[in-house]
């Protein structure tokens, strides 16, 4: 429920400053599955209309509390902001957030409300990657000793794997899913 606030406070910001152009707001990956281990940061997918967004709307989300921190690695059409939600909110807990911004329409927003409905209707799916964000969370507290550098490696390279794995199979079943539905 506390991630639940985060993302409408988010909302609010999003719309606050790009209006009409905001066409959807969800939580994705592990903040959008109830019950599931993660981190306190609550990851946003944001669709608009207009994409990229303007270079004035970003400095006037940068004001509101929202930076814009480029393209990640994963998709050609998807910016990252980085922020949280009042300026007194410490990076790695909750209320900071990181928000996707994609057309609307995009494949990788039908790829995470897919991946984020398999993994709440399939337990299986549920429990192999609820295992790896454990796994990541007993790593995070070795954090900072030299030593332990490989084994989060190892961890985030694990990580992927499994997530890559449900996603494809979040994928195939919401593709078969939405041709019964025509």
């Amino acid at each position: 429920k506390k991630v639940a606030k985060v993302a409408e406070k988010v909302r609010d910001k999003l719309k606050s400053v790009l209006g009409e152009e905001l066409i959807s707001v969800d939580r994705m990956g592990s903040s959008a599955i109830d019950g599931l281990a993660g981190t306190p940061v609550c990851d946003i997918l944001a669709q608009v209309s207009s994409w990229p967004i303007s270079e004035e709307n970003k400095q006037r989300l940068d004001k509101v509390g929202v930076s814009f921190e480029g393209k990640p690695p994963h998709d050609e059409q998807d910016e990252w902001f980085f922020g949280g939600i009042d300026e007194d909110t410490q990076p790695g807990h909750l209320g900071r957030f990181i928000i996707h911004t994609v057309p609307k329409g995009s494949k990788f927003a039908m790829h995470m409300r897919a991946f984020v409905e398999y993994v709440n209707s399939h337990p299986d799916a549920f429990q192999r990657y609820n295992d790896v964000k454990v796994e990541g969370a007993r790593l995070s507290l070795a954090e900072g000793k030299p030593e332990d550098d490989g084994k989060l490696i190892s961890y985030k390279r694990k990580k992927e794997e499994v997530c890559n794995k449900v996603k494809a199979e979040a994928i195939e079943w919401w593709e078969a899913s939405q041709q019964q539905e025509t």
